[in-house]
């Protein structure tokens, strides 16, 4: 054998051991490798490296004395133990100052457990944790040592109960046996994507709450990847926890483990959740590239391997297996629709199926009922992709640029048949719902798009045309007109100039669905109103219209109250109490507000666990925590709620920023909402803290600018530069101050020669102005001067 096969045989060999009864173990294991000393050798190397893991964190460490538990750290009461473990102990606390209730965990290591190295190097970790926000991760709040010297974490204390006893107490089915594993994946990715690797994913360290949130527990053990100085030593703080069976083999040899050792354990924990169905090929894949003896041959990520899961359970191809033709073929023929989990790998099957029908009828010179049927083909062939396959990864967030190439891709064969002599007025009014189609993911804002609006503007015109020009009855057009003209309008709005061209064109939508009568009103048509509805009321949320934010959300709330398809009459029901929150905020009735949106965020909160990571579900989740957040902030006693929901909408926006990497409209809400913290940093005098984050702040604004500047990001750009030399002046720092209020104000008279320049912006120039007189020049050296007040 080579050293790879030992390795591997040797690491198959311990695996299946673990499920030996302990005194037959030498036993077997000798009966198994009498011929081969090297397999051996190695199989008893591995049980020392897991006998010593176990030696550090087992039975020996059960008879080392633990510090008595104090009556109280810091803020809390310590009420009861409600663990042990090998590294310690954790206990209930609870909050006794009396500012606000809270209960926590808080787990105190063992005396004499870490070295001081490894208790320094536990306090750099505790930080890092602790910046890990998601809605999956028990919250790592605070950390210290007590009287006696042993390190401490206080941590989010979750009600449930262990992975497997809740699948067993609940009875979940697959389905919500797989969407606890998705949203476990996601916790992982989202940790990874932070460069922390968990390494101790076990069913004891993911427990369910009673309403069916996963929360991950027990980061204490995890550490950032590729940080250098972690490997110092022998032993480290993830050495010190190891789960055989879930731990991937590279930690029987190694400290210095990958994100691949996460990918491995959540293989081990996805075969504990759904035992294999038997002589399921594709299942059984799946679960041999996530537990790879080589980490190199593993799923590059918790995302994909999700991403697999996913495709597996939907019937589409998965990655796990090599993509032929004949399996990409079958997997097509098993289920014709398809799913968004595998979206790139059918848009290449798709376009290539696309490729040789065109082929075929560019070239054919057959009978003419033949080539009527090979138009008719290709023409089913592109309205699936464009219209079908299209909302279907629509529901999936991430691959607002694949849909962007599917919809133009096949909008350049539809295009082509309508304009051909054998395109009739059907075929044309199909053109046009995919320009429309297209538009939406290019740049109309309320749901990913690429910030394309110039083009999104001029196919969303096309669209218009066509329909307007159409001799069909109004109960043909008149839904794709007014979703055409309401998604122009939504662009429109986006600029303070073109504010009467949006209305303009929202009412002629109103009039177009008007002009239908009740008999003809289909499911076209109440999409068409709905669409319409949500951009009339951000209108009004643009203009302040509070009469009118009540109205609408009203109206929007009745007509939720039929709709048939449940799911979206949900989502309509949680943005009808979004605008009566928003409308409550204008006129100052914050409790009504709030109340509005604490009533929504738990609407949108079972949707999203229902559906997890569903762009629509988490766009309004965001922006209904935004306006919570606001009507929280000017309540007596609701600081703790306003902190918490401006958390939530931030966790929310960096889950839709990692997913949407292309959406710079959502980079300029989440810079937005980063600016509320980056002050708040600063009133709490954490200056560096708050510097680092709104330099962050204008980083994004610069990224959502993309290729066109548009006046409202420019001044919003403005905005968080005055901001970031507002904290420096606060902080003392001369060159932030005067350097960021430069910038500023360069912006500043760009805009106002552009007569772009927003009134509450132009309110911050003479602040601006007057401190810059009192700068030193630009490139001076620093002085000692006071920093300009």
């Amino acid at each position: 054998m080579t050293d790879a096969h030992v390795e591997r045989a040797a690491l198959a060999l311990f695996e299946a051991m673990l499920d030996v009864p302990e005194p037959e173990r030498d036993a077997w294991i000798a009966e198994r490798t009498r011929d081969d000393p090297r397999l051996a050798s190695r199989v008893a190397a591995i049980r020392q490296a897991d006998r010593q893991a176990q030696l550090q964190t087992g039975a020996a460490m059960d008879e080392m004395d633990e510090e008595p538990a104090p009556e109280r750290i810091g803020a809390y009461r310590i009420t009861e133990r409600i663990g042990r473990g090998g590294m310690g102990s954790v206990y209930r606390g609870e909050r006794t100052t009396g500012d606000f209730a809270h209960v926590v965990a808080i787990k105190i290591i063992k005396p004499g457990l870490l070295s001081d190295s490894l208790v320094e190097r536990f306090q750099r970790e505790r930080q890092i944790l602790a910046r890990l926000v998601h809605p999956n991760i028990a919250q790592l709040y605070d950390g210290g040592e007590t009287a006696g010297g042993s390190p401490f974490i206080v941590m989010e204390h979750v009600h449930g109960l262990p992975l497997l006893q809740w699948i067993e107490a609940h009875g979940a089915d697959r389905a919500e046996r797989l969407r606890l594993f998705a949203a476990i994946c996601g916790a992982v990715a989202f940790a990874n994507r932070n460069l922390v690797v968990h390494r101790d994913l076990t069913p004891s360290n993911v427990l369910v709450t009673g309403d069916g949130v996963v929360k991950l527990i027990d980061f204490g053990i995890s550490k950032p990847v590729d940080d250098a100085t972690l490997f110092a030593d022998p032993v480290s703080i993830g050495s010190l926890s190891l789960t055989p069976g879930y731990a991937a083999p590279e930690r029987m040899v190694s400290s210095q483990v990958s994100t691949a050792a996460d990918v491995y354990s959540l293989g081990r924990l996805l075969e504990k959740i759904l035992p294999r169905p038997p002589s399921d090929r594709e299942y059984a894949a799946i679960l041999a590239r996530a537990t790879a003896a080589d980490p190199a041959a593993r799923y590059p990520g918790a995302d994909a391997l999700a991403a697999d899961v996913a495709a597996w359970e939907r019937g589409l191809p998965v990655q796990a297996l090599p993509q032929t033709r004949t399996y990409l073929l079958s997997s097509f023929l098993r289920r014709h629709r398809l799913a968004a989990g595998a979206g790139a790998l059918m848009l290449l099957l798709l376009l290539g199926a696309l490729g040789v029908t065109i082929t075929a009828y560019a070239g054919a010179e057959r009978a003419r009922r033949a080539e009527a049927a090979r138009f008719a083909e290709l023409r089913s062939l592109a309205g699936y992709m464009i219209f079908d396959l299209n909302g279907e990864l629509a529901r999936v967030a991430g691959n607002t640029r694949a849909r962007a190439e599917l919809a133009d891709r096949a909008q350049h064969y539809l295009s082509a048949l309508a304009a051909s002599a054998a395109a009739d007025d059907g075929l044309r009014r199909e053109a046009a719902r995919g320009l429309i189609t297209l538009a939406h993911t290019q740049g109309v804002p309320g749901q990913p798009n690429l910030g394309r609006k110039a083009a999104a503007t001029a196919n969303l015109d096309k669209a218009i045309a066509v329909l307007e020009q159409s001799p069909a009855p109004p109960a043909l057009t008149a839904p794709d007109l007014a979703i055409a003209l309401a998604g122009s309008a939504a662009i429109q709005s986006n600029s303070a100039k073109q504010m009467d061209v949006a209305k303009s064109r929202l009412s002629q939508a109103e009039q177009r669905l008007a002009g239908v009568s009740a008999a003809q009103r289909g499911e076209r048509w109440r999409q068409a109103r709905r669409v319409l509805t949500r951009s009339q009321l951000e209108m009004a949320t643009l203009s302040g219209d509070a009469l009118t934010l009540g109205r609408l959300s009203e109206q929007l709330d009745q007509a939720s109250r039929t709709d048939p398809d449940r799911r979206t009459a949900r989502l309509d029901l949680a943005y009808a109490l979004y605008y009566r929150a928003t409308a409550a905020y204008f006129t100052d009735k914050l409790a009504e507000g709030f109340a509005a949106n604490r009533q929504a965020d738990a609407l949108l909160a079972t949707l999203d666990r229902e559906r997890p990571n569903d762009p629509l579900t988490l766009y309004a989740r965001a922006w209904n925590a935004y306006v919570a957040y606001g009507n929280a902030s000017g309540l007596p006693d609701h600081g703790a709620q306003a902190r918490d929901f401006v958390a939530l909408t931030r966790s929310l926006l960096d889950r839709l920023v990692a997913l949407e990497a292309n959406d710079n409209a959502l980079k300029s809400f989440a810079a937005n909402v980063r600016q509320i913290e980056a002050q708040a940093l600063s009133d709490q005098h954490r200056f560096a803290e708050a510097i680092k984050l709104q330099r962050s702040v204008v980083g994004l604004f610069v990224q959502a600018l993309g290729q066109e500047k548009t006046p409202i990001l420019l001044n919003r750009l403005v905005t968080a530069e005055v901001t970031l030399g507002q904290i420096g002046r606060a902080a003392g720092d001369v060159g932030l101050l005067c350097g960021s209020y430069r910038s500023a104000a360069a912006r500043m008279d760009m805009l106002r020669r552009d007569k772009a320049l927003l009134g509450f912006v132009e309110a911050l120039g003479e602040e601006v102005a007057e401190t810059l007189k009192t700068c030193p020049a630009a490139g001076a050296p620093p002085s000692d001067r006071a920093v300009p007040r």
